[in-house]
């Protein structure tokens, strides 16, 4: 894969990464959003830095089509999505009053939102590396 393809598609990941989930979260949020969520942000920024130095190994990988590629793919964003749970949990110790089953569902639902995430970024690479190749 040529580096200079590999860099421009991971820069166009991480761009609409960062503003696709800023402006879900803008929606969330009060407004004007609260001085809190800079926390967000700040997740956000995380979160691109991690994808980055994924997407570096992940990109030629996915060019030869390697086997079970998917998969170990949809492993990772499943690990990431229980990290980023319990990190949430872990940094807000109040979040442990609300009971075992409240933390069951909000690790299931972050779980399922990273699943989900997982096959957007999966498809949405496949189709960058074809309108790539094409050119």
């Amino acid at each position: 894969m040529n580096d200079l393809i590999k860099k421009k598609i991971i820069a166009i990941n991480l761009i609409s990464f960062f503003f696709i989930w800023l402006l879900i979260f803008l929606a969330g949020a009060d407004k004007p959003p609260p001085i809190g969520f800079l926390w967000l942000v700040g997740l956000l920024i995380a979160l691109d830095i991690v994808l980055f130095f994924y997407l570096k190994s992940f990109l030629p990988r996915l060019k030869l089509r390697k086997k079970g590629i998917f998969f170990i793919h949809m492993v990772y964003f499943f690990v990431g999505g229980i990290v980023l749970s319990l990190v949430t949990i872990l940094l807000k110790p109040s979040y442990l009053d609300v009971g075992l089953l409240n933390i069951s569902f909000w690790t299931i639902s972050i779980i399922c939102v990273s699943m989900i995430n997982g096959i957007c970024c999966y498809l949405f690479n496949l189709i960058l590396l074809r309108l790539f190749e094409q050119q």
